[in-house]
């Protein structure tokens, strides 16, 4: 069976029409599958009607209207196969709601065929695709839900036939919560007792033969380009079991996925045409011509997804023979030719969408006596050469918003024939683009653009240079198809969301001084336009002005040009606040890219090195109330840290507590306030110091600027002498040395009489000092 009806081959004309917009116009939004329009006018106020065959249900508006801004009141509708419907006709299909999309969950649908009291029914499945163990096809011989079963299907093996034993059978499908799938596809067709079933005709096939009666046969034979992949070519009605069968399967007619082709002429089809290609192909074709015969073939039919879905054709018989084209979307060349006797094709789909693929005829060259044929002229491109003699050479451009596969020159051999295929002219999907013009171009213009886009291009232009954007086609889908403009790499935030179909305004962009701009297109699955075709060109931008330099701040860069960036850093102690980089913007706003940054003071550090700066809050203006701030200073091991106040002002009772360690836990070196530690040389014995400030809730000051150093740590402090005692053997202060103590006649030593020195990180004594008493 050819078709389900005329006006389901009416689709698959209709979608092999090249579609065109003229002034004024809508578009031909397409027919729904399974389904009919009325009307044929898509000029503004034009309104189509649409119907579904019988068992559809029309899902979406039934009349739609072309309005002024060239798009349609509405979507066109869809067909969806109603679940429930009782069949009363001779013949027909069956189909899962939704099919071939994937049917919903929670789904019971039943289904009665009703014919003639004296026929039979016979059901051929097509197609078979459901969740294994959860969804569920029977099919029951009778119109009660009691009817006994004639069986029960699920998962994606394909059933043989199935006749019923009377005149009504029902099909009940059932579906759970969670996963779906394709769903069925089913014949069915009535039959007298004496007579086979009909086996209709193969989709892609012929049929020879038309009597159904017992001892007859039937022949079938596949279209060209189709190939038998189940049943058998001839079939015979005979008496087997008390019952009229077939002794064979009917065949099966499909494009097969790749082979090897030697005849001199043929056509290759995409797996699945006429209808949609299938998911997840890795399929390879070779054809073969005689040595010496070069290989041409025509593109009657492409469209593939976009990015997904490829053609690679190759100049050889290998998969690693070079690459003449890799094809996707809408864009091929009217013919190809091959310099040797093979040509290669790979064909490879993603695992979602699909399209309706293609339809290539093939055949071998008789080749010139004197001269290469015509190479041809790349779409969308120019060719420059018309002499086909031995030895000339042919070169190739393309229009404005085009790129080249292949820049060299194809020359004329000696066998006649030519040194490299056809290169082709691609509108890209996004990219980079760098001058002080150029045009950018939808992917597929001046055809429809293909779904599910996202294209990026991103423009430079010269330093100090804006872009600016004049648009001279723009019709999109609105509002799910649009263009977004930027000029800092940002789309969430963009400066512009163009869509529908009136012509923008010129845009100006390249105002943050990067000398970029960013256009990113999106498109979704369903309508699609001619898209848009766009110039640009530069424009000077204007400089800053100087931001000046923050306080305890140093800056660098001396150019307040459009794009240059000045670069802060504070001094030691501070904390910068803000950016530490400002770019000049320039453009009619003149402005940085930030506010300047600032350099503060802040409570507490942590400090690690060989020297640097403490300062207090908000240092050199005054601290603030109750404060409790921590300052950790580390330097490496084996050295100490030494402490100078360069500024120390503290009201009475704020006070910085220095420990002579890592925490608060460790020794106490002192606890300041007033001016107490201007004269003081604070020294660790440890690569540690920890400082504590305090403010109390009355007056405050200027506070502190504190600096410190590291040193070696090679002695330990002089430990000095008891009162009433002196050092009875003092061997130095080195690590490991000793000093050690007596007491004065009549006063008892309390207390080590011996101090080491330590090892390690630390530089200090083993033990306080004794005390004589």
């Amino acid at each position: 069976m050819g078709c389900l009806s005329n006006s389901f081959c009416n689709l698959e004309k209709q979608e092999s029409r090249e579609k065109k917009i003229d002034q004024g116009s809508c578009g031909d939004p397409g027919i729904p599958a399974y389904g009919k329009r009325e009307g044929t006018g898509f000029r503004h106020g034009d309104r189509l009607y649409f119907e579904c065959l019988p068992a559809f249900e029309l899902v979406g508006k039934k009349n739609i209207t072309c309005q002024k801004n060239n798009q349609w009141s509405a979507k066109k509708p869809s067909c969806v196969f109603s679940c429930f419907f009782n069949f009363t006709t001779p013949s027909g299909v069956l189909l899962s709601p939704n099919y071939p999309q994937e049917y919903g969950n929670n789904m019971h649908c039943v289904w009665l065929i009703i014919t003639n009291p004296e026929s039979r029914i016979n059901l051929a499945f097509n197609d078979l695709s459901m969740e294994k163990q959860f969804d569920f096809l029977s099919i029951k011989d009778g119109g009660k839900a009691e009817s006994p079963i004639l069986g029960t299907f699920s998962g994606d093996a394909l059933p043989p036939p199935i006749t019923t034993s009377g005149h009504v059978t029902r099909l009940e499908f059932l579906t759970d919560h969670t996963y779906t799938d394709r769903g069925f596809n089913i014949t069915f067709t009535t039959f007298r007792h004496n007579e086979c079933p009909d086996p209709g005709v193969p989709v892609n096939g012929k049929r020879f033969g038309e009597s159904l009666q017992l001892g007859s046969s039937i022949s079938f034979l596949c279209e060209e380009g189709f190939v038998k992949t189940h049943g058998s070519q001839t079939i015979s009605c005979i008496l087997k079991d008390g019952n009229v069968v077939w002794d064979n399967a009917v065949p099966r007619c499909e494009a097969p996925c790749g082979g090897d082709l030697k005849a001199p002429s043929g056509i290759i089809l995409s797996p699945g045409w006429p209808e949609l290609y299938k998911e997840a192909l890795n399929c390879e074709w070779v054809i073969e011509a005689p040595p010496g015969y070069p290989i041409k073939i025509i593109f009657d039919k492409f469209r593939t997804e976009v990015n997904y879905d490829v053609l690679e054709v190759r100049d050889g018989r290998f998969p690693s023979s070079p690459l003449i084209g890799s094809y996707q979307g809408t864009q091929v060349p009217q013919f190809l030719i091959s310099t040797s006797n093979f040509l290669y094709l790979l064909f490879t789909t993603d695992k979602s969408h699909s399209d309706i693929g293609f339809r290539i005829r093939y055949e071998t060259l008789q080749l010139q006596s004197d001269h290469c044929v015509d190479p041809g002229i790349p779409v969308n491109g120019q060719r420059h050469g018309n002499d086909f003699y031995v030895g000339a050479l042919v070169t190739f451009s393309c229009d404005a918003g085009y790129t080249l596969s292949d820049a060299e020159p194809l020359e004329c051999e000696p066998n006649f024939q030519w040194s490299r295929p056809l290169p082709g002219c691609d509108a890209l999907c996004g990219g980079y683009i760098q001058g002080n013009t150029g045009t950018i171009l939808s992917p597929g213009f001046p055809d429809f653009y293909p779904h599910n886009l996202n294209c990026t291009w991103t423009i430079e232009t010269s330093h100090g240079k804006g872009v600016q954007f004049t648009f001279h086609t723009f019709h999109l889908e609105s509002p799910h198809d649009h263009l977004l403009v930027t000029e800092n790499g940002s789309f969430s935030q963009a400066l512009w969301r163009l869509t529908g179909s009136t012509l923008p305004p010129p845009l100006s962009a390249g105002l943050f001084g990067n000398y970029t701009a960013q256009i990113r297109f999106l498109s979704d699955f369903s309508v699609s336009y001619e898209g848009f075709n766009i110039t640009f060109s530069e424009y000077d931008l204007e400089p800053c002005e100087d931001p000046g330099i923050p306080p305890y701040s140093t800056r660098k860069g001396l150019q307040y040009g459009v794009g240059d960036a000045l670069i802060f850093s504070c001094f030691p102690g501070y904390r910068l606040e803000g950016p530490a980089r400002v770019v000049c913007l320039g453009g009619r706003r003149r402005v940085w890219s930030s506010p300047l940054p600032r350099c503060v003071a802040e409570c507490g550090s942590s400090v690690t090195g060989m020297q640097g700066v403490l300062l207090s809050p908000n240092y050199p203006g005054y601290y603030g109330n109750n404060h409790e701030c921590i300052y950790s200073i580390q330097t490496q091991p084996g050295k100490g840290l030494q402490l100078r106040a360069r500024d120390f002002r503290l009201e009475d009772d704020d006070v910085l507590k220095v420990f002579d360690g890592s925490s608060n836990k460790a020794r106490l070196l002192g606890v300041f306030t007033g001016n107490e530690l201007l004269d003081e040389t604070l020294n660790s014995t440890s690569s540690s110091m920890w400082l504590e400030f305090i403010s109390d809730s009355e007056n405050t000051s200027k506070g502190f600027e504190l600096h410190f150093t590291s040193f070696e740590l090679v002695k330990c402090e002089d430990p000095g002498v008891p009162q009433f005692g002196y050092k009875q053997e003092d061997k130095g202060h080195f690590a490991g040395s000793t000093v050690s103590y007596s007491c004065d006649p009549g006063y008892t030593i309390k207390g080590p009489e011996v101090l080491t020195c330590l090892r390690g990180e630390r530089r200090a004594w083993d033990s306080p000092l004794p005390l004589c008493v």
